[in-house]
């Protein structure tokens, strides 16, 4: 063994070994130790992530960034219950199946169930159902004036049409045979020209012009008169209401009034949505797709399509609180939407998450919740 003196003595030998004392200094400093290595993991845990689609009223972004409406507030709720850490990110409505399907998210309250989608993702109970809707601009008429007239020869006013037909030649029947015999004067005896006096009776009494040319004089006649002029007041109310709904709609949204009238104009759907599925399986119609509902609302605006169709409270939010006066819904709800929760495939919280929503909607604070955010009676 070398002396120390001798250690000394050698130059070459000391800086050797300063070297890698130093070496071995500087790795002892850089390994972590307990303190550092226990906040590196607490860092690498991550928060789940809700996704969520900005669509009001069920998820609305504030200027400050939280998050508002029936979806959310729902979701919210079945944390708690259940506490669950998340946070929420809007996420593009392309990338919610594909971020469920590999697990980046844990749930997305602002789903809309579907056959193909069942395939690849969980869904919770459906929470809230309505059906499609479709919006159109608000036009001016074209200024031909037969259109309107075009327009009120409709299934709907031909039915009541009809209806009024029938009733007259009913009444007209009923008079004659009570006023054939006592009033002949006003009601001939004979089929033809009796039925005929009684059919300008009914029709004048109808229309409460009253010119008083013809009047049954019998007990069992003016009873017919009678009632024939209370129900005389239902059927015209119910005539004009529909011959003013069909100029009405005509004014605000030319000739599209169901899905039947869209096969045959531009329309555009949210983005690889059931909508633009359903719609292509059911009508035949290829609808563009667009990102979102207020890109797809203000593509309408500028004419760059004819129709929007979508989720019927989404679309009406829409248009109260930001298109107003230049777009309008027409028809009525079709095809069933059913807003759920989906959760990435077999998850192990979806049952909970049921339990959760069906126990829920049975409260007055759900039934409070959705007319906060819908109105009325929701």
């Amino acid at each position: 063994m070398l002396s120390l003196r001798r250690l000394h003595s050698m130059p070459g030998l000391r800086r050797s070994f300063g070297m890698a004392a130093l070496i071995g200094l500087l790795l002892l400093m850089s390994l972590p130790g307990k303190q550092s290595r226990a906040a590196e993991a607490a860092d690498t845990v991550s928060v789940p992530v809700v996704g969520l689609v900005s669509a009001a009223p069920f998820a609305m972004q504030n200027d400050d960034g939280t998050w508002e409406g029936i979806a959310v507030d729902l979701w919210q709720h079945v944390a708690h219950d259940l506490e669950l850490r998340y946070e929420f990110r809007e996420v593009a409505i392309p990338e919610l199946i594909s971020s469920l399907e590999q697990r980046k998210l844990l749930a997305v309250p602002t789903a809309v169930a579907s056959a193909d989608r069942e395939f690849l993702v969980d869904f919770s109970h459906p929470y809230y159902s309505s059906g499609l809707a479709i919006a159109v601009p608000v036009t001016a008429g074209s200024g031909n004036w037969f259109e309107p007239l075009i327009d009120v020869v409709s299934a709907a006013t031909a039915r009541i049409t009809g209806v009024l037909l029938g009733l007259l030649l009913i009444v007209a029947v009923l008079v004659w045979l009570c006023e054939r015999h006592t009033n002949p004067d006003h009601f001939d005896k004979r089929p033809l020209r009796g039925i005929t006096d009684g059919l300008w009776w009914a029709a004048v009494t109808l229309t409460t012009v009253g010119y008083g040319d013809k009047a049954p004089r019998t007990r069992a006649g003016r009873t017919i008169g009678v009632v024939w002029m209370f129900v005389a007041v239902i059927l015209i109310a119910l005539f004009t209401a529909q011959v003013t709904s069909s100029l009405t709609v005509t004014n605000l949204t030319g000739r599209i009034k169901g899905p039947a009238d869209l096969a045959r104009v531009k329309v555009g759907v949210i983005q690889d949505s059931p909508a633009q599925s359903a719609l292509r399986a059911k009508f035949g119609v290829i609808a563009a797709g667009y990102p979102g509902f207020s890109e797809g609302l203000a593509a309408l605006g500028r004419g760059d399509i004819n129709a929007f169709v979508g989720p019927e409270p989404v679309l009406r939010y829409e248009i109260v609180h930001t298109f107003p006066d230049s777009l309008a819904l027409v028809g009525k709800p079709f095809l069933r939407v059913d807003y759920v929760i989906a959760l990435p495939p077999n998850s192990p919280i979806r049952k909970q998450i049921n339990q959760v929503i069906l126990s829920f909607l049975e409260t007055e604070e759900w039934r409070q919740l959705l007319r906060q955010y819908l109105g009325g009676d929701s």
